[in-house]
């Protein structure tokens, strides 16, 4: 502590605040008062005076001139090397008593993180892939393929309020863009073709082919899968495929199909309340990228948590003679 200009106060040397004498704390900060030590006396006589006119005298200093021309730039320098040293101190000094911390965010409870309109981009996908894309995306692939759909849907989820279940078979030839094929509903098999944009259908096995107005969506398999851009698919391991080896892809919520072309059944006749709210496809290929196989879901839960299926949609694709179907002619029609 020291002493203030007037004796009934004194100054605490922690906190320089000013409280009466006689306090034992500083009424401020707290800390102990302690008596400022009483300056020390002068000496009798300065220094100058006791040592004047011996050899202990202060010798009287004398001017050196130096030309303006031959003067360096070491001492400029070396102040400018001793300020910087000095603010490197006194900046080091503040950092040390924290005076360029930032004070610590307090953790909030109710902040929310926006989900992104889009989703996250999928890694790049291997290179023998490409060749799965490309084959997937040509209108003009060769194959059969062997289709197989269950249909389930819940009465609370159908306009009617009715139960509705079916298995459907299909085998189906893909050749230059056109196609033929059988469909199986129970016990009734039709056969078609698309030909040049022209649908034939007859009922088997005497039926007589007919050329038809139109056309369920599900009749045209290519493009397969309406997989458009490589972000539609993301790998998803080596696999074993029927004792050989096979490459497994799933479907990521880039892919947005149509159920009713992916499914082998009339979507619309199954009287819905509303499309499946869940789609999901799996695919295996060859080392050359050729399709394999292939599962294809749809679905609805119940939002009650009960875990029931309203809506369950199962296709499986089995796939064979990529690339060497024979061309398909027109029916013959009588």
């Amino acid at each position: 502590m020291e002493s203030g200009t007037d004796e009934r106060y004194v100054r605490c040397r922690r906190c320089h605040g000013v409280f009466e004498a006689g306090l034992p704390n500083c009424s401020r900060c707290g800390a102990a008062y302690t008596p400022s030590p009483d300056a020390p006396e002068a000496g009798s006589g300065s220094y100058a005076e006791k040592y004047m006119g011996t050899q202990f005298a202060e010798q009287p200093e004398v001017p050196v001139s130096v030309p303006s021309g031959g003067r360096s730039g070491l001492g400029f320098l070396a102040a400018i090397g001793v300020a910087l040293v000095v603010t490197a101190l006194a900046v080091g000094g503040l950092v040390a008593m924290g005076a360029f911390e930032a004070p610590v965010p307090t953790p909030r409870q109710d902040i929310v993180v926006t989900r992104p309109a889009t989703p996250t981009p999928v890694p790049t996908l291997p290179p023998v892939l490409t060749k799965t894309l490309a084959q997937l995306a040509d209108p003009n692939l060769n194959m059969h393929v062997s289709i197989r759909t269950t249909v389930s849907v819940n009465a609370r989820e159908n306009v009617d309020a009715r139960s509705v279940s079916s298995v459907v078979n299909m085998e189906v030839d893909c050749a230059g863009g056109n196609e033929s094929g059988t469909q199986q509903i129970g016990a009734v098999t039709y056969e078609w073709r698309l030909v040049n944009g022209t649908y034939f259908q007859r009922r088997l096995p005497t039926g007589a082919w007919k050329a038809q107005p139109g056309f369920s969506p599900f009749i045209i398999l290519s493009p397969l899968f309406s997989l458009s851009e490589p972000r539609m698919l993301q790998y998803d391991g080596a696999d074993v495929l029927s004792g050989a080896p096979a490459d497994k892809l799933e479907s990521t919520p880039w892919w947005t199909p149509d159920p009713g072309k992916l499914s082998g059944v009339d979507v619309s006749s199954l009287g819905l309340n509303a499309s499946p709210q869940h789609t999901k496809l799996v695919l295996w290929v060859g080392s050359d990228g050729s399709p394999l196989y292939a599962t294809f879901r749809a679905w609805t839960d119940a939002s009650d948590g009960t875990g029931t299926n309203l809506l369950n949609i199962s296709t499986t694709y089995t796939f064979t003679n990529v690339g060497d179907v024979l061309p398909i002619p027109s029916p013959t029609i009588k």
